[in-house]
């Protein structure tokens, strides 16, 4: 039966030759219709056929048709440019009824309802009206058909109902997915299934597989893409902008490992199975499956052998026991318990992270000898046997072996904690004499910032040591947050006065930074060192302290310099102040040996760690002892705490290198054999005689009392 086409609502229509097109390219495929055909036709002999929205309650009779016929059928509507959607045909086919004759001047109603999952209830009412010429041709009651296409969405289950005056049809129809769809031809005509194209290159060399992109504009948006093994999803991955390929391990390559790609914000998402039944992949896999045998308790008592496999794929195995000889050579199998593996869905794998495993059971007891064995189909190989009740020919002997190592380690043992014990003890015993020695002054360590990165690990070692000793220390190292907000003027005098309470000195660093520092200031002070000079030094001064706390980088270092002139002139030039040099760190001032600069002849200086009795000697200060044994005990606290203090340092100074100052005895700053006897130096050499830091330097020595 011909149809006749009517269009609803009415426009122009283009010229069908161009934009309507019937096309199956294989079995099963949509048909292709223009997207801008009348939404209804209606066969002929049906006249004034027309659509409206309708509600929902049940059509009005009329007694004119029957609904005697429906058919759905799944369409693509496609444009001139094959930008197709997808759409649902309803053909319907009505019959008139017996008094028609008489109504057909009326027009006849038919309802169509859709309704989907997601979406409201739609219905349209149908109008149209029997032509006489059809009633006359027909020897009975006539047939018409009406044909309605109607917009849906890919996947999405449909179901519609057609009512007449008396009667009623409904269907459904699953629509196809767009993954259906886009796996035919059809996918260049439907524009949702442009999606990356994805294929694997192996790079045996590296080890590695690349993934490489096909025909796709990684401008265009961003791709993402996802490993897949037997619907097991792994990590979603962004592909790197701008490239082309992305590389993965070999690890990864399994036959069931599948790639997903789309593009980001897309519903439909490109799957490839690059290595599906492939031999090199399921030998790489091979190394992955692994077996395990435990013997289990069952309810009734007995006992069963549990096997578990684990694989990152779904396994066509075999599984079975085995029983190994004596020699420990072949494995026989144990007949009868031999058991399949399948890999489909539901063959009782369960998936984790990590894979897929498998368990299962043999009903027989543990036995040293026995195995279980796996081989994979398509594998000519076999897995190792996994024998996990075997015993050693060590058996026996192993305890043994065990108990002799015991004893060894419990004699070594009994020597190191001896001599632990000892050392405890020792410590224990002379604490209180290293303490009493030191008296717990305060110290001061200062260096000028310097290139040299292993000073300041140095210093913090020495502050450490000394804490140790029963010393408290203030290290500007240490001190950054309160010299951020004080400066290092007022930061300095606050530790000053704290050395004037509870005695104590302020330990300068010589340093080839420190020797240059102090020669360009020293240079400044003799020039401006009037009175006038002076006052204006002073009064700029504290201005610097009012103003230091905005220059939290300061030099405490320079800031001590000050002082140190401000004691000689008061007449008392070493009473705060002293220097140290350490022996992996001399100072080396450029041009050879040069003397002391003024500002330091008037301090004590000691070379680390040799000096060491000496510098904690002037660090303790000079005590009144009322009898010999405590100046004894005074002597040999301090020697203890030398020692400590050397053996900390030795091992951030390698050799002995001590710099030869000009004019100065090197007693003072040589290498000294420290512990000869029992007396302890209590005044040490004087760098210079506390005259002028303008005269000539002059060597002087006061001997060790």
């Amino acid at each position: 039966m011909a149809l006749k086409l009517f269009r609803v609502p009415p426009r122009v229509s283009l010229p069908l030759s161009v934009l309507r097109f019937w096309l199956f390219m294989s079995a099963g495929a949509l048909e292709m219709v223009d997207k801008d055909a009348p939404e209804l036709n209606c066969s002929e002999g049906l006249t004034d056929c027309h659509m409206s929205s309708a509600s929902l309650y049940p059509v009005d009779p009329d007694d004119t048709v029957n609904v005697v016929l429906l058919h759905l059928k799944a369409i693509l509507c496609c444009s001139a440019t094959r930008d197709c959607i997808p759409c649902l045909q309803i053909i319907i086919t009505v019959q008139e009824v017996e008094n028609a004759k008489q109504t057909s001047e009326e027009s006849a109603v038919v309802k169509v309802c859709l309704s989907s999952p997601g979406n409201f209830e739609i219905c349209k009412a149908l109008r149209f009206k029997p032509s006489s010429s059809g009633l006359d041709q027909a020897s009975q009651q006539p047939t018409h058909k009406l044909v309605l296409t109607e917009k849906v969405t890919f996947g999405n289950p449909v179901v519609v109902r057609v009512d007449a005056h008396s009667n009623g049809v409904h269907k459904n129809i699953t629509v196809p997915s767009l993954e259906e769809v886009c796996s035919t031809d059809l996918e260049s005509a439907v524009k949702e299934c442009d999606a990356p194209r994805l294929r694997t290159v192996p790079d045996h060399e590296r080890n590695v597989v690349l993934l490489q992109l096909e025909n796709t504009d990684t401008r265009r948006n961003e791709i993402m893409c996802q490993m897949v093994w037997n619907e097991r999803p792994g990590e979603v991955l962004a592909w790197p902008k701008g490239k082309k390929e992305m590389v993965i391990s070999s690890n990864f390559v399994a036959p069931c490992l599948c790639f997903k790609v789309w593009w980001k914000g897309m519903e439909l998402r490109k799957e490839s199975c690059p290595f599906k039944n492939q031999t090199d992949a399921l030998e790489r896999m091979q190394h992955n499956v692994s077996v395990s045998l435990a013997e289990t308790q069952m309810r009734d008592g007995g006992t069963v052998l549990s096997w578990n496999v684990t694989a990152p794929c779904r396994l066509e195995a075999d599984v079975w026991l085995c029983k190994k000889d004596l020699t420990g050579g072949q494995c026989e199998e144990v007949t009868g318990s031999r058991q399949r593996l399948h890999n489909d869905a539901h063959a009782g794998w369960s998936a984790t992270r990590s894979g897929h495993w498998k368990t299962g059971e043999f009903i027989v007891s543990s036995h040293p000898l026995l195995c279980v064995q796996i081989k994979i189909h398509g594998m000519e190989s076999y897995l190792e046997p996994h024998c996990p009740f075997a015993t050693s020919r060590w058996r026996w002997s192993l305890p043994l072996i065990i108990g002799l190592l015991l004893m060894f380690l419990a004699i070594v043992g009994a020597y190191f904690i001896q001599g632990v014990l000892k050392g405890y003890v020792w410590r224990w015993l002379k604490e209180d004499d290293v303490k009493g020695a030191v008296g717990g002054g305060h110290v001061v360590l200062l260096y000028p910032p310097d290139d040299d990165q292993a000073l300041p690990e140095l210093m913090s070692h020495l502050g450490s040591s000394l804490q140790a000793l029963g010393f408290s220390v203030s290290l500007d190292l240490w001190s950054q947050a309160e010299l951020s907000v004080l400066g290092p003027v007022p930061w300095l005098h606050s530790r000053l006065n704290r050395l004037q309470r509870q005695g104590g000195k302020v330990v300068l660093v010589l340093t080839q930074a420190a020797w240059i520092r102090a020669e360009e200031w020293g240079a400044r002070s003799w020039e401006r060192n009037t009175p006038t000079e002076r006052n204006r030094d002073v009064e700029e001064e504290g201005a610097g302290r009012s103003n230091t706390a905005s220059s939290p980088c300061g030099d405490v270092f320079t800031a001590s310099l000050s002082c140190i002139l401000a004691d000689y002139l008061q007449g008392r030039a070493g009473e705060r102040f002293m220097l140290v040099q350490f022996e992996s760190l001399p100072p080396e001032p450029p041009g050879g040996f040069w003397p002391l600069p003024e500002l330091f002849r008037g301090l004590h200086v000691y070379s680390l760690p040799s000096q060491s009795l000496g510098f904690l000697t002037e660090l303790a200060g000079a005590r009144q002892m009322a009898t010999a044994s405590a100046r004894r005990k005074r002597a040999g606290g301090l020697r203890i705490a030398s020692r400590t203090l050397a053996r900390g340092l030795s091992g951030f100074t390698a050799g002995t290198t001590v710099l030869r100052l000009t004019g100065v005895s090197q007693s003072c700053v040589g290498v000294e054999v420290e512990d000869s006897g029992e007396t302890v130096p209590l005044k040490p050499c004087l760098v210079t005689p506390p005259s002028s830091p303008d005269t000539s330097p002059k060597v002087s020595e006061v001997g060790w009392v």
